[in-house]
């Protein structure tokens, strides 16, 4: 099946659209942090007011000069394409976004920021989704939870770092793939989750603050984001290969 209607992974956050394989959308990418801006700006965990557009495969976040406010959000109703975005419970402790997806790395204030006026709000293009895998390769399962022993993997386009301050929960397979858990469902990581074979999920403390950012090298942002079965998200932190998908 060259399309799969999918719920993906963002910060977190779940986002249905479709989306095709990586062979399918022409993805490949070296698997290299890209550089960091020389300037970041961390920032703490708050609530991410964000809506997908279904037809676009785009999400937005509430931002630029007229945000939707909290006390609007409960009441606020998009109408399709556009969808609200699900909250989640982030485990992550810092975050820092540097500019909308396929933006000129060499981008300053404004430039960095692709703004959309929508009923009456504005919003700031946050991430793109690019493609959809599996673990076991070739399984055909729900792609918001997964069945129990597999895994969804989403290739997704978003400029952004995530900061861990002191312990992850790690997944990790026999290969030398490396996934930090970033979000779930209850706030309570649940490590009895059933894992494709050759896959391990344990608590590791860091001896250094640990940040995920972008893949692919030079201007790239690209992020691997695996959900389990039991909506549990993850960020691939490290690739047994020097390209994904090899």
């Amino acid at each position: 099946m060259r399309y799969l209607l999918l719920t993906i992974f963002t910060m977190g956050m779940l986002v249905s659209c479709e989306l095709p394989s990586p062979e399918a959308a022409g993805l490949r990418f070296e698997t290299i942090p890209s550089p960091l801006p020389a300037r970041i700006t961390w920032q703490e965990i708050g609530q991410a007011k964000e809506l997908i557009n279904t037809s676009k495969q785009l999400v937005v976040i509430s931002g630029g000069d007229n945000p939707v406010p909290a006390s609007a959000w409960a009441d606020f109703h998009p109408r399709f394409p556009w969808t609200k975005n699900i909250d989640r419970i982030l485990l992550f402790q810092k975050t820092a976004f540097f500019r909308s997806p396929y933006t000129d790395a060499d981008c300053a204030g404004d430039a960095c920021l692709t703004i959309t006026e929508y009923r009456g709000y504005t919003w700031l293009s946050l991430a793109q989704p690019v493609a959809v895998s599996f673990i076991p390769d070739g399984i055909k399962t729900d792609m918001l939870k997964p069945d129990p022993g597999t895994l969804v993997v989403k290739s997704i386009q978003k400029c952004q770092a995530i900061m861990f301050t002191d312990s992850i929960w790690q997944l990790a397979d026999t290969l030398g793939n490396y996934y930090a858990m970033h979000a779930t469902e209850t706030g309570a990581p649940d490590p009895s989750v059933v894992l494709p074979p050759g896959f391990s999920l344990r608590r590791v403390a860091l001896e250094d603050t640990l940040v995920i950012g972008p893949f692919g090298g030079g201007d790239a942002c690209y992020f691997n984001i695996v959900g389990d079965h039991l909506g549990q998200g993850y960020h691939q932190y490290r690739f047994a290969g020097s390209y994904f998908p090899e």
